[in-house]
C-alpha cells in the first residue's frame, strides 16, 4: 500500500480524540485508524494536555512503540505557573502517554504580559535530566518567541498556517528561518473547508455542531474576510487540481509543503480510509512552481490578512 515513507512529511494531529469537541469515537476504531496511519509510514503524533482524553488514548494505542514520536503541549492561560504546577503537568503527560520521557514539549502561553523566564528555566532543567528531548512553542507571537529564545533552545513552532491563514508570513516565518526553528503547521485544510466538498457552497456552509470546525475554523474564516474570498479561492484551486488529477485538499497540502521553513504538516486524524490515502498521497505528484505562485497570489488578493500569529485568538 505504501509507495514511499511519510515520516518526514506528516504529523498526525490528535485534537480529534477530544470527545468534548468532536464526535466520540470507540477506542477500537481509533486504534484501527492509528494503525492505518502507521502503515502509511506516519510515526509522529501531536497532542496536548488540554485535549481531553487524547494523551491517554495515544498512550494506550502506541504503548511499546519506541519507533513513534509524540509531541505534546503544556498550556498556560491565566497566571504564571508554579514549579509544582509545571512538575504536575510533566508527570501527568508522562503518565498519560506511558513514556519515560517526552519527545517534544510545546508551550502555549496565552498572556504575553506575564514573565515566563522561570518556566523555561524549569523546562531546560527537565531537558538536561532527559525527561524532555526537545522544546517548542505553539501560537507564540513574534515578540514572545524572541523573548523565549533568550531562555531556551526552541526548535519547533506550531502555528496555524494555510492558504486562508498566512499571518505567520508577516514576521514569524523570517524569525524561524533565521533561528533554525521548524514551523509545524496545523489547520492546513482549515478544518476541511479547503476541500472539494465545499466548492458547491456559494454561501457560508451550515455549521456542524458535532465538529470542531464550528467554534474554530468558521470564526477564523470570518476574521479573514468571510466566505466569498474562500469560495473564489476554491474555484482557482479546483482548476489547478484538475490539471494534476489532484483534489483541492491535496493542492492545499502541497502548497503548504513548499513554503519556507515548513516541516512536517499536521493533518487531523480521520477514520475515513479514502481521506487518509488522499492526504498521504498529496505530495506524490509535484505541482509546478508557477501554479504554486498562482495559489499564493490568488489567496493574497482574495483573503485579507492582518496581525501576528494568534493575534485575534489571544485577544
Amino acid at each position: 500500500m505504501v509507495s514511499s515513507p511519510r515520516q518526514n512529511q506528516f504529523i498526525l494531529g490528535c485534537w480529534q480524540l477530544d470527545d468534548r469537541c468532536w464526535l466520540s469515537l470507540p477506542v477500537a476504531e481509533i486504534q484501527r485508524s492509528i494503525d492505518t496511519y502507521l502503515a502509511w509510514g506516519v510515526n509522529s503524533f501531536d497532542t496536548a494536555d488540554i485535549y481531553g482524553r487524547s494523551e491517554k488514548l495515544l498512550g494506550q494505542c502506541l504503548k511499546g512503540r519506541d519507533d513513534c514520536r509524540i509531541l505534546t503541549k503544556m498550556v498556560f492561560f491565566d497566571e504564571a505557573p508554579t514549579a509544582q504546577h509545571i512538575q504536575y503537568k510533566l508527570e501527568n503527560s508522562l503518565r498519560n502517554l506511558q513514556r519515560d520521557y517526552l519527545d517534544n514539549v510545546q508551550v502555549h502561553w496565552h498572556n504575553p504580559q506575564l514573565d515566563f523566564a522561570p518556566l523555561w528555566e524549569k523546562l531546560c532543567t527537565y531537558q538536561a535530566q532527559g525527561k524532555i528531548r526537545q522544546l517548542g512553542v505553539t501560537n507564540f507571537s513574534t515578540p514572545m518567541l524572541k523573548q523565549a529564545l533568550k531562555y531556551a533552545p526552541i526548535q519547533t513552532h506550531q502555528v496555524q498556517y494555510s492558504l486562508i491563514d498566512r499571518r505567520v508570513e508577516a514576521s514569524m516565518q523570517a524569525l524561524c528561518l533565521a533561528q533554525g526553528i521548524t514551523i509545524l503547521p496545523y489547520g492546513s485544510l482549515a478544518g476541511g473547508f479547503l476541500s472539494d466538498q465545499f466548492l458547491k457552497f456559494e454561501q457560508q456552509p451550515p455549521q456542524k455542531m458535532d465538529h470542531g470546525r464550528t467554534f474554530h475554523y468558521t470564526t477564523m474564516i470570518a476574521q479573514h474576510g468571510g466566505w466569498p474570498g474562500v469560495q473564489s479561492l476554491l474555484k482557482v484551486m479546483a482548476k489547478i487540481a484538475k490539471g494534476y488529477n489532484l483534489t483541492i485538499a491535496q493542492v492545499a497540502l502541497q502548497w503548504l509543503h513548499h513554503q519556507p521553513g515548513v516541516g512536517p504538516i499536521i493533518t487531523g486524524l480521520t477514520t475515513n480510509r479514502q481521506q487518509i490515502q488522499q492526504n498521504m498521497e498529496a505530495l506524490d505528484r509535484p505541482i509546478a512552481a508557477a501554479d504554486l505562485q498562482t495559489l499564493s497570489d490568488t489567496a493574497r488578493q482574495l483573503i485579507p490578512q492582518s496581525g501576528d500569529v494568534y493575534s485575534y485568538e489571544r485577544g
